[in-house]
């Protein structure tokens, strides 16, 4: 058996040419034909004593050539990747050999592989990490924030309306003086300003009183999750029944007492506990911000190409992990996406195919730059992983649950990025 290998590197595949002798196919195949001669019935013949002859004569060999086939590339496509050292991530693609010399015969498989990454310019990246800094602006703000949480509607009797009220309205859409549906509520209660409804219909109502009718012209969005009104302009009749303001509750000791909040009985405790929130949330943030930055650049310098299938697997197993989910709640996975906004399978493949793809991409650099670096764990990397990992559990819990073998190429993969970010400029 002679093995060639040809890379198709646009598509992240190779093409794998197995040929075989004459002596090598002729083997086969009579080990093929003896297995088609002991189960022959013939007339006048006991089974499995058809005369090699007779039996080709009356059947032919085709079932014993593609029987021939089929085993010789079972056997050699496995042994012939190996042979290669080929990391393989889709099924092959057979087809035979029409060019081959004589008295040989062959085939070729097209196959996708892991993708190929020779890692650089992933050290000295330029990214800065912005410090925290809270003021007593942002407190403030959180403060109000909360209270309004806590607050009353109010129904403000002759009131206009407002950003920030609350509107209990009619309304009716149509669409060339056509009525859709999901387009018709009473009574329904909206936020004015909230951002909830179509653009430039909140905006239309603000002025409103109680009692007051009104037709609120606006337009879909071109990306609308009902295709039939996507880009559509339409009219709502709009009867507004109540305005209702909000009533924010008197911020004092006895309003942080009602939050039973454990050691906190004062607005300054309770200003002071916002402010190491906000402190620890921000330091959060930045420093995601901050990796974001430095991965992203370093993903720019390290193009990738990534073979469909491994998308495509990747985002089946994204499909069906949503399947058991809509499952455990007993209803279709359609209906259960719908109620996301998302309006079938397709559409969701769509939507989480470009994490999947940049994900593919992220371990694949970064995997690669483990290997360039030759990162090892030690025992200290595999305490202070684990305890990242535990996120506060039970740790002696967490690595009975996750063996070193089976965090270790994880626990790598961490290491790397803080190699990585240790050596940010």
């Amino acid at each position: 058996m002679k093995v060639k290998v040809k890379k198709l590197e646009e598509l992240s595949k190779v093409e794998l040419s197995v040929v075989f002798t004459k002596e090598e196919y002729d083997v086969e195949y009579e080990k093929q034909l003896a297995k088609e001669l002991e189960t022959a019935e013939v007339k006048g013949f006991r089974k499995g004593k058809v005369p090699r002859n007779m039996f080709l004569k009356m059947y032919g060999d085709a079932k014993v050539h593609r029987e021939t086939v089929d085993a010789l590339v079972n056997a050699s496509y496995p042994e012939a990747v190996k042979m290669k050292k080929l990391d393989v991530v889709s099924y092959p693609e057979i087809s035979m050999l029409d060019k081959v010399k004589e008295n040989e015969w062959g085939y070729k498989a097209v196959v996708a592989v892991f993708p190929k990454c020779d890692p650089k310019d992933y050290f000295g990246i330029e990214a800065k990490l912005e410090e925290t800094n809270i003021t007593e602006e942002s407190v403030n703000n959180e403060v109000n924030r909360l209270l309004k949480q806590h607050a009353d509607l109010e129904v403000a009797e002759g009131a206009a309306i407002e950003l920030g009220d609350t509107a209990v309205f009619d309304f009716c859409g149509s669409v060339d003086g056509v009525e859709f549906e999901g387009g018709k509520a009473e009574n329904y209660s909206l936020e004015i300003g909230s951002g909830q409804f179509i653009p430039g219909f909140e905006d239309q109502m603000v002025g409103m009183k109680a009692g007051e009718e009104k037709v609120v012209k606006v337009t879909f969005p071109e990306k609308y999750g009902k295709e039939d009104l996507a880009g559509k302009d339409a009219e709502f009749k709009v009867l507004v029944h109540e305005v209702k303001k909000t009533v924010l509750p008197e911020l004092n000791d006895e309003f942080v007492a009602s939050l039973e909040l454990e050691n906190i009985k004062t607005v300054d405790e309770w200003k002071e506990h916002l402010k190491t929130n906000l402190e620890v949330e921000t330091k959060e943030a930045n420093k995601n911000k901050f990796e974001d930055e430095v991965f992203t650049k370093v993903l720019e310098n390290n193009p990738v190409v990534i073979p469909q299938e491994m998308i495509d697997a990747q985002v089946e197993q994204k499909v069906n992990q949503m399947s058991e989910m809509a499952k455990s709640y007993g209803i279709p996975v359609e209906y259960f996406l719908q109620y996301q906004g998302i309006k079938d399978v397709e559409q969701y493949k769509e939507l989480v195919t470009p994490g999947v793809k940049g994900q593919i991409h992220f371990e694949v650099v970064i995997e690669a730059i483990a290997k360039a670096e030759k990162v090892k764990l030690t025992k200290e990397d595999y305490e202070k992983y684990y305890t990242i990992l535990a996120k506060g559990k039970d740790l002696k819990e967490v690595k009975a649950q996750y063996p070193k073998e089976k965090v270790v190429s994880y626990f790598t993969l961490l290491k790397t990025q803080d190699l990585i970010l240790a050596n940010v400029k």
